[in-house]
């Protein structure tokens, strides 16, 4: 189980390097434990995805039963978690940086609050048709090209890669991101 100090370390961790200060690297506990219970921060984040997960639908309506479309977002949810740090481990192991493995993914999963976070007011200004869709799509720019850049960072930072290792960890994890929505997409309009 994780403690309350485990989760406001690591989410200042990840703010720290939201900030791009190395330091906060410091604030994640990254033995094989602190790793594991990383993953608290699927829980943390949950509610926030369900709000997305809701606001997509707004924006395109299904024709299926709530049932399947909730087992849908559930079974993604839960590979969406697991299969990039799966996928990670062996590519760390090819940039010979196993031994930064575990702090990387610590510090991945907890970033992954605060860019679900940022995500989530665009997201609702969407589908709320609040604002201006140029502007919708020009912020929305702008927080994605700031989520790429800021999990760049963290790829650089905690493997200690160089530039493009670090480049073609975001395009993995930008692959990965876009098969899991199409496959969802794709199932949710059986």
């Amino acid at each position: 189980m994780i403690t309350l100090r485990e989760a406001s370390l690591g989410l200042t961790g990840a703010w720290q390097l939201a900030k791009r200060d190395p330091a906060g690297m410091q604030y994640f506990d990254a033995s094989i434990d602190g790793f594991w219970r990383s993953f608290y921060a699927a829980l943390i984040a949950a509610p926030a995805y369900v709000m997305l997960a809701g606001l997509r639908l707004v924006e395109r309506p299904v024709a299926t039963s709530s049932l399947r479309i909730v087992l849908i977002e559930a079974i993604a949810y839960v590979v969406g978690w697991v299969a990039y740090p799966l996928i990670t481990f062996y590519l760390a192991a090819a940039l010979e940086r196993r031994e930064r493995y575990l702090g990387y993914i610590v510090a991945y999963n907890w970033a992954t609050v605060i860019q679900v976070a940022v995500y989530l007011p665009i997201a609702a200004l969407a589908a709320t048709g609040v604002a201006p869709e140029a502007v919708i799509g020009i912020v929305g720019a702008v927080i994605a090209i700031a989520v790429l850049t800021y999990q760049y960072y963290i790829a650089r930072i905690a493997l200690d890669v160089m530039p493009m290792a670090a480049v073609g960890l975001l395009i993995v994890d930008i692959f990965l991101s876009l098969a899991l929505n199409g496959t969802v997409e794709t199932l949710e309009m059986r």
